[in-house]
């Protein structure tokens, strides 16, 4: 594996270049210095062509000498057309597995300022550092300071590979870690099924379950160095809060995932980290969901096993134990219709009395579900708890459910509707495999 560096020669980028050669020489890593030359038409001849590649090839030659370092290796290659297509292809080329820019590295009018490095970010399919401030990143890899990190966390596949290459970053030095998460607090409470009080923004059991749930999400972290999560509730866009952050925090680097949008998409979802890069006060590494390499078996613990009772909902349970192991749990569900009909679609946002309505039909369902548990469970270790809710839409409630009890699977038996009686009845499973972000086992009929 290597590192690209992309120069223009300036100060700023050679200032970068130390930076990157140290990292290099951390990581153990080839340094490829890459200069792109963007020719124009005019005026250009064989000769000059010729005279301006020797002078470019021995400046970088120059720049190369002075990072050359003990055991570092340095290539240098003079490379023509597009810079950041170019930069993006070469580093597909040396399989590089990180790409360093200086910020606004390219000379160019202000309307085009920071276009290099974000196409970077966009295209690459490694992860890009655009480096501020060279200074703390070259005095961390050498041992001299502790890095102080701010972790943009959310539920996505980049913000996955953005955490794995927190976990890398501190494998090289002392990293204090900051994981922010910005979320709107109606969102949060709908995703776990939790009505939102009007006296408060974010209730306790929603915040509690999203730390709990972003702290899985980072799992073990190595090294050394206090690693904690901080929730950001509000309006403001996440790109924004995490800038705010970054300079009340007084972060050294700013670690995002990207999901590289483009076209309509971008246009309508925005990107949040070209919009960091551009704005950020200090050094920012974005990375792609491919980035993420490490290929992990998921551990089983929680399952949630939703059944409407009938023969057929029934039969799925018993699969559900199946698949957990001792010391796990399954956690049986059943929906009931909303108390008064069901309710309007702002109804799920704001609860009058604070707290869901309890009725007696819950327990009496409860003790039918707990009738269900097959014997074997408790010989096994696995234990079995019970969820009777009242949904606006059982699909809708399955998913909350699974959220906020932090189920690894949902396991539910599907009725195998085809056709008319499909449209007509609709397919609560068919519901739960578009809507739920967990993994969903589905159990056909014998």
């Amino acid at each position: 594996m290597s590192i690209v560096f992309g120069t223009d020669f300036s100060e700023r980028a050679m200032a970068s270049a130390r930076a990157a050669a140290v990292l290099a020489g951390k990581t153990g890593e080839v340094l490829h210095l890459v200069h792109i030359t963007e020719y124009g038409s005019t005026g250009r001849t064989t000769a000059s062509d010729e005279n301006l590649r020797r002078e470019l090839h021995s400046r970088l030659e120059a720049q190369a000498a002075e990072l050359r370092t003990g055991e570092l290796r340095v290539e240098v290659h003079l490379l023509e057309g597009a810079p950041d297509e170019v930069l993006v292809e070469h580093a597909a080329v040396v399989h590089a597995s990180l790409i360093i820019l200086s910020h606004h590295g390219q000379r160019a009018p202000r309307w085009r300022i920071g276009n290099v490095a974000e196409r970077v970010v966009q295209a690459a399919r490694c992860p890009v550092l655009v480096l501020r401030s060279a200074d703390p990143l070259a005095a961390w890899a050498r041992g001299e300071r502790s890095l102080r990190v701010l972790l943009g966390l959310d539920f996505s596949p980049p913000s996955d590979a953005a955490v794995a290459w927190v976990r890398k970053l501190r494998m090289l030095g002392n990293c204090e870690v900051v994981a922010a998460h910005h979320y709107w607090g109606a969102d949060a409470h709908v995703r776990y099924g939790v009505p939102l009080s009007p006296e408060s923004e974010v209730t306790p059991e929603v915040e509690e379950a999203l730390r709990r749930d972003l702290t899985a999400r980072l799992g073990d972290m190595p090294g050394t160095g206090a690693v904690w999560v901080h929730l950001d509730p509000g309006l403001s866009r996440p790109a924004e809060s995490l800038v705010a952050l970054a300079r009340k925090e007084e972060a050294d680097l700013i670690v995002v995932g990207t999901h590289q949008r483009t076209g309509a998409s971008k246009w309508w979802y925005g990107s949040v980290s070209q919009r960091i890069v551009h704005d950020a006060p200090v050094s920012v590494l974005c990375v792609p969901a491919s980035a993420a390499s490490s290929i992990t078996i998921p551990e089983v613990r929680r399952v949630l096993a939703p059944t409407d009772l009938s023969e057929v909902g029934i039969s799925a349970i018993r699969h559900a134990y199946s698949i957990v192991p001792a010391g796990g749990a399954v956690y049986l569900l059943h929906v009931l219709e909303p108390v008064g009909g069901v309710p309007p679609l702002y109804a799920q946002y704001v609860s009058p009395q604070g707290s869901p309505v309890h009725t007696p039909e819950q327990d009496r369902i409860a003790e039918v579900l707990r009738g269900l548990a097959p014997p074997e469970a408790a010989v096994r270790g696995i234990s079995t708890r019970v969820e009777v809710v009242h949904g606006r839409k059982v699909s809708e409630a399955i998913s909350q459910a699974a959220e906020r009890l932090s189920c690894d699977v949902i396991c539910l038996a599907t009725h195998g509707r085809s056709g008319l009686s499909k449209a007509l009845l609709g397919s609560v499973a068919q519901e739960v495999l578009q809507g739920s972000t967990r993994p969903v086992l589905l159990v056909r009929p014998e």
